[in-house]
């Protein structure tokens, strides 16, 4: 009697060796062959959706223990085919029908050496298992509530960045929004009120107040580009996980003996990265057209918006046999692993474009760097309140007070938001998980990170040195001896903000 031969599907897979992927039939040498093309299962990958994505390091481990339990048992009952069993050491042993000898008019071979090509199988089996387990435990420490933190540090999406009653800046967005709105905007308001006329007032918003709403609103726009790509990285997260998971049940599913004969495929949706860019940026609210060029022009916006949506298509897992199933379940992964890093190149790209681009990250609008009018009151001229540059009139105090407030009060409040914003883009560095998967895009979102926090730097030291001019001008007006003694007690009451938290108040220095 001699051992049944393997079934003719049976295949074995070891992981790739410096590219090559290698493949055996039992009992028969090495062969290696090309890597199947990313073509013939990548495509354009419809993303699979769910409101609430799973728990990936909660979920796979049950379905690990069921997959190595399954092929366990088939690996049992493809020995008990071939008349051997596994020892209680794990070993494969002739089982107890199996006789010792060779049969009449066959070679002559020992028990150990007819026993080595189920020996080489246990060993295979054992490689692909721990090879499945290995590219699904990688993807444990990639959880996208992580990216979900820095989405909302930077400025959220549509739902976050509209401001509620009792709204309360916390983001880069909504920080340099609170700057312009709740502190800027008032000293605009002294000119355009006619509080303070002539020209000094429109010097200061020549030089200062437009330039400065310009670059605001391409400051956000900064922030909300950057914000994309935390945003793709949870969106990729979130579904190459849940893709994962999916790919783990068809392994449970197909060893289990479901989807027909052996050799049947059952097929899985496959990924489409460029459609979770896509559904990245759907999530934020259109780009404010005063930013110009940047909220339309940049590459990744670009590169979402000009690339064609490709038919879904489908990746089989195919046979019920063991080996084959965790081979094609192994093939798979390394897929998605692949589109990963397909991703993370072209994030990398975009990002490497738009630092270098005066219509991206580079855009000379951003900066508002320290204005001629902050080097001192003389620059400004002489304040006025009045049409024509004639002498302050009877409400000097009161306007001389207000642009004492603009300046000691209002610009350094709007400076400390810009701090403040600078403090919190500075928690949002690259995660250990971005450099396993994201590593090139990751570091290209860290020096455009450190580029926007140099110019909310910059523009907060222009606002405290203008704020200052300002004082200054106050200061040097000249009054009478009780217009001076009715500005001193109005002035002497003013405590200067601070950012988040508030300081002990302090009273304004004359």
């Amino acid at each position: 009697m001699t051992a049944a031969a393997p079934p003719s599907d049976l295949t074995t897979f070891q992981p790739p060796l410096n590219g090559i992927y290698v493949e055996r039939r039992a009992c028969e040498s090495w062969t290696e062959i090309s890597p199947p093309p990313t073509s013939e299962r990548a495509g354009s990958m419809g993303v699979l959706t769910s409101l609430i994505p799973p728990r990936y390091a909660e979920d796979m481990p049950p379905k690990l223990a069921e997959i190595e339990r399954l092929a366990l048992a088939w690996f049992k009952n493809f020995l008990q085919i071939n008349n051997y069993q596994l020892d209680e050491n794990g070993n494969v042993v002739p089982g107890p029908g199996k006789p010792d000898g060779p049969l009449i008019g066959s070679e002559a071979v020992s028990p150990d050496e007819a026993a080595r090509p189920m020996r080489e199988q246990w060993q295979l089996l054992n490689d692909l298992l721990t090879t499945l387990r290995y590219h699904f435990e990688a993807f444990y420490d990639l959880d996208p509530l992580d990216f979900t933190v820095f989405v909302g540090r930077l400025g959220g999406t549509t739902s976050q960045v509209a401001h509620q009653d009792g709204w309360s800046p916390t983001s880069v967005y909504d920080r340099i929004e609170a700057a312009f709105s709740e502190w800027v905007m008032h000293v605009d308001g002294l000119i355009t009120e006619e509080q303070w006329t002539g020209k000094a007032a429109a010097k200061f918003r020549d030089d200062f107040l437009k330039p400065f709403y310009k670059a605001a609103r391409q400051q956000q726009s900064y922030a909300q580009i950057l914000a994309v790509i935390p945003q793709t990285y949870h969106e990729a997260a979130t579904t190459a996980q849940r893709y994962l998971l999916t790919i783990a049940d068809t392994c449970i599913a197909r060893l289990s003996g479901e989807s027909g004969a052996p050799g049947q495929a059952y097929d899985i949706e496959v990924l489409s990265w460029t459609s979770m860019i896509t559904g990245a940026l759907s999530l934020f609210p259109p780009l404010s057209p005063v930013a110009g060029p940047i909220s339309l022009g940049t590459a990744i916006v670009g590169y979402a918006r000009g690339k064609q949506v490709e038919a879904p298509d489908e990746a089989p897992i195919e046979g019920t046999v063991a080996p084959q199933v965790l081979r094609t379940a192994i093939e798979l992964i390394i897929d998605v692993e692949s589109g990963l890093a397909e991703l993370d190149r072209m994030l990398a790209e975009s990002l490497n474009h738009d630092l270098n681009s005066r219509t991206g990250f580079g855009s000379p609008g951003l900066r508002l760097e320290r204005p001629e009018l902050a080097n001192g009151p003389a620059t400004m001229g002489t304040p006025t309140i009045d049409k024509y540059d004639v002498p302050m009139n009877l409400n000097v105090v009161v306007s001389l007070v207000n642009l004492y407030k603009a300046g000691y009060i209002n610009l350094p409040g709007a400076a400390g938001e810009y701090a403040a914003a600078e403090a919190t883009l500075a928690l949002c560095t690259p995660l250990q998980s971005s450099g396993t998967y994201f590593l090139r895009s990751a570091q290209r979102f860290d020096e455009a990170r450190n580029q926007l926090a140099g110019i909310l730097r910059n523009t907060a030291e222009s606002l405290t040195a203008c704020g200052a001019t300002l004082v200054a001008c106050a200061k040097e007006y000249e009054l009478t001896d009780e217009e001076q003694a009715e500005y001193l007690l109005r002035v002497d009451d003013l405590v200067q903000p601070t950012a988040d938290p508030p300081a002990t108040p302090a009273r304004g220095p004359v």
